[in-house]
């Protein structure tokens, strides 16, 4: 019978950035009947203990899910979900891996019936995702003249709305903020915080009161993770919106249903994909609360996927954060995901709309390896930006 799973393939690559390479690995699957489809296991870099053995996963995938009915969703999840458990955690190698299966599988059951991806969800309900460039944290003097210097480039392409990292330097991190504000006003506009679970609540807390006069829209992981009391006291002490990642949806019914936040951010990566990343939307459009698509910074493949599921949630979407492709020097795919006026547009054709390059991803391909100096630039997803 046609739409069963033939062949996977797992390909680490690496894509540098800012002064660090990414390691990720493409998944390829090819049903009996030939078509192939594509996912991605997305930002390895950021522990040693996170990679992982590429061949043996692959061994264990094609035992996994040979022969399968890709149709056959329930069933697939279920299998996926018991070989790597969720930990609930931000940094959960087991919801990457799963990501990446997953969203091949979408791809894949897409493609069967020669549709986009969104129709599999219920079809498009906006054009496209609004979308937040990131300017990354303070280390030293320099970068905050550097990051002003990211600004003006962003703006100059079109990009007028930023998200901005906190945390490693108070001092630094109100001097970039009161800085962009004489010089860029309301051109621009600071679509949040993110705090990244560095600082606990009441230093997130004396942060956010110490920028009153700086407009932003709402705060990111300004707790210690798994701080739910610490978010809430953030919340009613500052009387800012709060944003967390949802590590799985127990996670995001606790969050919603405690009154620790006021918005969810929804990362496939972290969740292990779109089937999960749909069961957390739908818990944020009961609740009412809005979201944010989130990321570890994909590539092309596992930026589409993040778009298309971004355009069709009927939840109430905010501007969202994947913009892996204009940040990495290198991607694997013919034509990557496009963006304008600090908008993501989703991709047309069948399944992801994604079509992978032979030569770019051979050119890319690397074993997964740990290159950075120190952990607190891989956290922070840059080296330093004065290098």
């Amino acid at each position: 019978m046609a739409g069963r799973i033939a062949d996977v393939r797992l390909t680490p690559v690496s894509a540098p950035r800012a002064g660090i390479v990414c390691g990720h690995v493409i998944v390829e699957l090819t049903s009996d009947d030939g078509i192939e489809a594509v996912g991605e296991m997305s930002d390895f870099q950021h522990l040693p203990m996170y990679h992982v053995d590429v061949p043996e996963l692959e061994r264990t995938l094609r035992e996994l899910l040979l022969g399968r009915d890709a149709r056959d969703a329930n069933d697939l999840a279920r299998r996926l979900e018991e070989a790597f458990p969720s930990s609930d955690s931000l940094y959960d190698k087991a919801g990457v891996i799963r990501c990446g299966v997953d969203v091949a599988l979408w791809d894949l059951r897409a493609k069967l019936l020669g549709v986009n991806l969104t129709e599999l969800m219920g079809g498009r309900v906006r054009d496209s995702l609004p979308i937040a460039y990131p300017i990354f944290r303070q280390q030293s003097a320099a970068d905050v003249a550097a990051n002003l210097d990211v600004v003006r480039s962003m703006r100059a392409r079109g990009f007028h709305r930023f998200r901005v990292y906190v945390g490693r330097n108070a001092e630094l991190d109100r001097e970039f903020l009161r800085r962009a504000r004489d010089e860029f006003g309301d051109t621009i506009a600071i679509k949040s915080l993110d705090f990244s679970n560095l600082l606990d609540a009441r230093e997130a807390a004396r942060f956010i009161e110490s920028t009153r006069e700086i407009p932003y829209e709402f705060v990111e992981a300004p707790a210690r993770a798994g701080d739910d009391d610490g978010l809430r006291f953030v919340r009613e002490r500052t009387l800012v919106p709060v944003s967390e990642h949802a590590t799985s949806p127990r996670a995001a019914l606790r969050l919603v249903s405690s009154g620790a936040v006021d918005i969810l951010n929804v990362g496939l990566f972290v969740l292990g994909g779109i089937t999960p990343a749909l069961r957390v939307l739908s818990i944020a459009q009961a609740a009412g609360v809005p979201v944010v698509i989130g990321t570890t910074q994909e590539l092309s493949i596992g930026t589409a996927a993040g778009a298309l599921v971004g355009v069709s949630t009927p939840a109430e979407v905010l501007a969202s954060d994947p913009v892996g492709p204009l940040l990495y020097q290198r991607d694997v795919v013919a034509t990557p995901v496009e963006f304008r006026d600090s908008s993501l547009i989703p991709p047309a054709g069948p399944g992801l709309g994604m079509s992978v390059s032979r030569e770019r991803l051979m050119d890319a391909a690397e074993p997964l390896r740990w290159g950075a100096a120190d952990t607190t630039s891989v956290v922070d997803r840059t080296g330093s930006l004065t290098k």
